[in-house]
């Protein structure tokens, strides 16, 4: 039995060295980040700001064609008050069926 231990001994030491080598290479590499993953977080990052800037000219296409809804309705309701007044309930239909708006919102 005692030739048996010396060589568990033995066994046992190279063993744990192996291991600490290995743990420590590991470790290394965890921490010290490599170019590809540098490269993954700015392209991510490029994507988030891209995606940021098209939500916020969305949304400021939106407001703008909001804006113009707002100001034809506005005008539309003006014409047909003004309309309804002076001539009745006919003449307010057959405006509304002519009415066009231009890309600026204002109506033609």
């Amino acid at each position: 039995m005692a030739d048996n231990s010396g060589n568990f001994w033995g066994g046992f030491l190279f063993g744990a060295a192996v291991g600490g080598l290995v743990g420590a290479l590991v470790a290394i590499k965890i921490t010290e980040p490599e170019e590809d993953v540098v490269d993954r977080q700015s392209d991510r990052d490029r994507i988030l700001d891209k995606t940021q800037t098209s939500n916020e000219f969305a949304r400021r296409n939106l407001e703008k064609k909001i804006a113009q809804l707002n100001a034809a309705i506005d005008s539309v309701s003006q014409e047909l008050a003004t309309a309804e007044g002076k001539n009745g309930n006919k003449q307010t239909i057959e405006l509304s069926r002519n009415m066009t708006v231009d890309d600026k919102g204002s109506t033609i």
